[in-house]
C-alpha cells in the first residue's frame, strides 16, 4: 500500500518538481517505508511505500527497460502470481516479484484493457511515452482513492485530496459538493467538497494528453433484475468456494497479515477462513468500550469467536467518551466523512499497526447480501411493485406498518432515484436552509448516480444494492477505513469485494439474501458452517459509537470553538447553527442532530485542509 502523486504539463513545459515533492511529503503517513520520484519532460511522479511484497525489488516509480513506460500504483493486485506466470509463458522476463511489474507489463502488451484483467484494489498513474498519454485509474469496487485537479496548463493527481492542496490546488468550496455531504455524509464521485479537485469513480480510467481529459469506465457491476433460480444448498457451496478463493488470494504478502473482528458475522467469517486457509497463526483485534451503555460494547462477541477460531487475539479497550478525542481525527479526515466510526476505526488501526501491516476487514457484505435494515423496504417495494396496479395501494399501506422511517413510509419505491432521495439522512432543503443563502444559492441539486446514468431505472432490491455499492460504500464506508487505516500506515484489504464474489451475489435471488425478513441468509448458512450458530445467526449491530450523547453535551469546547472559526461561517449561517447547538443542549424544540454531528465534522476537515 502506498501514496501516489504527480503532476502532467498539457503546455509541454518541465513538470514541476517542487509541487510533486510537496505532495509526496504530504502521503508520508500512507508510505513511510520508502520514497521515490520520476520525471519525463512535462510528466513527473512522486511516491510513498509501505512494502508489503517484494520488499527489496519492488521500489517506485518503475520504469521499464527498453519501452517509455512508467508507473506509480497503489494499492495489490491478487491475481497477479496468475497473470506472472501468464506473462512469463509468453516470453516475458521480469525483474522483480512486484505486482506493479505486472501491471506494466500487461500494459505494455494490452494497452488500458489491462485494467480489466486486475483483480485487486488500485489507483493507477502510468505514463506512456508512446503516445505521449498519462493514464490514470481507479479499481473496480473503488476500494482506493484517486483525486486529481486541472490546475492552470497542468493536471495534477494523488492519492489524498489534501496532497493536491499541499501541490497548489485552491481551496475553494464547492457548494454541490458541501450541500451532498450535509445530505448523504460523503461526497459522491466525481464531486469532492472542494471547487477544483475531483475523484475519479470506481471502475474508470481518465487519460490525458495535448487534446484533452477523457474518461471512461472500464468495468460495471453485474446488476441482475431478475436472477435464474438457485437452491440454498448450491449457493453456499459456490459462495463458500468463491470467499475462500477471494481470502486465499487476499493473504498474498511478505508481512504478517491480521484481521478486524467485531464478532459479528462478517468478519468473524473472514477471520475463520484465513485461519483455515492462511496455514500460519492470524492476529485478530478488536475494540472494547470501557464504563459503555448497553448494546455499545461488543468486545465479549469478538473474544468469543477468536477462542472459537484460535486467534491470537487483541483489545484494544477505549472510553465510552471516545469522541473527546476528536482533535485526533483532523489529521485522518482528507475528505469530510460524516461517520462517527472514523475515530475508533483510526485508533483501531493505530493499535493493530503495532504489529501488523496487513488487516482483511468485513466491509462489503451488508451491501452484497443485504445485511441493514433498509433492504427489507427495497424487497417489500421490488415485491409491491409486481403486483397487479389495483391492488397495488391497499398491498402498499400494510407493508408500510412493517419498518419504521421515510423508506417504509414512501413505499413503493418506483425508480432507483426513489431509493437515492429516501436514504439521504437530511433532505436536500433541509440541508440548504442551514447554509448562508449566498452560498446555498450556488449549489445544484446534487444526484448521487449522476455519473451512472441510471436514476431512472427501475427499482429493485438488486438496483438498490448496486446503487448502495457505487455510492455509500465507496464514497463513504471504504473511504471512512482507507483513510483511517492508512493514516496509521496500514494496510486494509476486503474479501468480500473480490469481483467474482459481487458478481455472484449480485446475481443471486432476494430470497437467498433476505429470508423470512433476515439479511444475510445465504452467507450466515456458510459462517454456521464454521463458527458457532449464535455468531452465524446473531442479529446485525452496527459499529455503535455515542455521538449524540457527545453534541449534546454543554461543556463541549471543541464544538463551541469550531462553530466560531471563519472559515465555517462562510458556508454556514452562524445564527443557525448556535440555535442548533442550544436546542441540542437545552431542549426546546426538534433538530437534526445528525446534521449537526455532519457540520461539526466538516468544519473539524475545513480548519485543517
Amino acid at each position: 500500500m502506498c501514496g501516489i502523486a504527480g503532476v502532467l504539463r498539457l503546455d509541454g513545459a518541465p513538470a514541476p518538481l517542487d509541487a510533486v515533492r510537496a505532495m509526496r511529503a504530504a502521503l508520508e503517513h500512507r508510505g513511510p517505508d520508502d520514497s521515490g520520484e520520476w520525471s519525463d519532460g512535462p510528466v513527473a511522479f512522486g511516491f510513498r511505500r509501505l512494502s508489503i511484497l517484494d520488499l527489496e525489488g519492488g521500489h517506485q516509480p518503475m520504469s521499464l527497460a527498453g519501452a517509455p513506460l512508467a508507473i506509480a500504483f497503489n494499492g495489490e493486485i491478487y491475481n497477479h502470481p496468475a497473470l506472472k506466470a501468464e506473462l512469463e509463458a509468453a516470453g516475458v522476463r521480469y525483474r522483480s516479484r512486484s505486482d506493479t511489474e505486472t501491471i506494466l507489463q500487461l500494459y505494455r502488451r494490452e494497452g488500458v484493457r489491462a485494467f480489466g484483467r486486475l483483480e485487486g484494489m488500485f489507483a493507477a498513474a502510468l505514463w506512456d511515452g508512446r503516445a505521449r498519454e498519462l493514464v490514470l485509474a481507479r479499481d473496480p469496487m473503488g476500494v482506493k482513492p484517486l483525486y486529481y485537479a486541472l490546475v492552470g496548463p497542468a493536471l495534477y493527481f494523488a492519492s489524498e485530496l489534501r496532497a493536491l492542496v499541499a501541490g497548489g490546488a485552491p481551496v475553494d468550496l464547492d457548494p454541490s459538493g458541501v450541500l451532498d455531504y450535509l445530505a448523504y455524509g460523503c461526497v459522491h464521485a466525481p464531486r469532492t467538497a472542494l471547487a477544483s479537485v475531483m475523484k475519479l469513480p470506481p471502475g474508470h480510467w481518465l487519460r490525458v494528453d495535448e487534446r484533452g481529459v477523457k474518461i471512461e469506465r472500464y468495468w460495471e457491476l453485474p446488476v441482475v433484475s431478475r436472477p435464474p433460480k438457485i437452491g440454498d444448498g448450491e449457493a453456499e457451496s459456490r459462495l463458500e468456494a468463491l470467499l475462500r478463493a477471494s481470502v486465499r488470494g487476499q493473504l498474498l504478502s511478505d508481512v504478517p497479515v491480521g484481521a478486524f473482528l467485531s464478532g459479528g458475522v462478517d468478519s468473524s467469517l473472514i477471520a475463520a477462513l484465513m485461519v483455515q486457509e492462511g496455514g500460519r497463526p492470524v492476529k485478530t483485534f478488536s475494540i472494547g468500550f470501557s464504563g459503555a451503555r448497553r448494546g455499545l460494547d461488543e468486545s465479549a462477541h469478538a473474544r468469543a469467536v477468536a477462542r472459537h477460531i484460535g486467534s491470537e487475539h487483541h483489545e484494544l479497550v477505549l472510553p465510552a467518551a471516545v469522541l473527546d478525542r476528536m482533535e485526533d481525527l483532523a489529521p485522518c479526515l482528507d475528505e469530510p466523512i460524516g461517520d462517527s466510526a472514523i475515530l475508533p476505526t483510526l485508533l483501531l488501526s493505530r493499535f493493530a499497526r503495532e504489529q501488523v501491516k496487513v488487516v482483511l476487514t468485513g466491509e462489503g457484505a451488508d451491501e452484497l447480501f443485504a445485511g441493514y435494515g433498509r433492504y427489507k423496504a427495497a424487497y417489500l417495494s421490488e415485491r409491491l411493485l409486481r403486483l397487479p396496479r389495483w391492488s397495488q395501494g391497499p398491498a402498499a399501506a400494510l407493508a408500510r406498518r412493517l419498518g419504521k422511517g421515510r423508506l417504509f413510509a414512501e413505499l413503493p419505491l418506483s425508480t432507483v432515484r426513489d431509493w437515492a432521495e429516501a436514504n439521504a439522512h437530511t433532505p436536500f432543503d433541509d440541508a440548504r436552509a442551514v447554509c448562508r443563502p449566498e452560498f446555498a444559492a450556488a449549489a445544484e441539486r446534487v444526484e448521487p448516480l449522476a455519473w451512472l446514468h441510471q436514476g431512472g431505472e427501475p427499482h429493485s432490491l438488486a438496483q438498490a444494492l448496486a446503487y448502495d455499492l457505487r455510492t455509500v460504500l465507496c464514497d463513504a464506508l471504504l473511504m471512512k477505513v482507507d483513510k483511517a487505516s492508512m493514516r496509521a500506515s496500514l494496510e486494509a484489504r476486503v474479501p468480500y469485494l473480490d469481483r467474482s464474489v459481487a458478481a455472484f451475489a449480485l446475481g443471486l435471488p432476494g430470497s437467498l439474501k433476505l429470508r423470512r425478513f433476515k439479511g444475510k441468509f445465504v452467507l450466515r448458512r456458510v459462517a454456521a458452517k464454521l463458527l458457532p450458530a449464535s455468531v452465524a445467526w446473531r442479529r446485525k449491530h452496527g459499529f455503535l459509537v455515542p455521538w449524540e450523547e457527545w453534541i449534546r453535551r454543554p461543556d463541549n469546547p471543541a464544538i463551541d470553538d469550531l462553530l466560531r472559526t471563519p472559515a465555517l461561517a462562510a458556508a454556514f449561517d452562524p445564527a443557525r447553527l448556535l440555535a442548533m447547538r442550544r436546542r441540542l443542549v437545552e431542549g426546546g424544540g426538534p433538530v437534526d442532530a445528525g446534521l449537526f454531528f455532519r457540520i461539526v465534522v466538516f468544519g473539524l476537515w475545513l480548519r485543517d485542509v
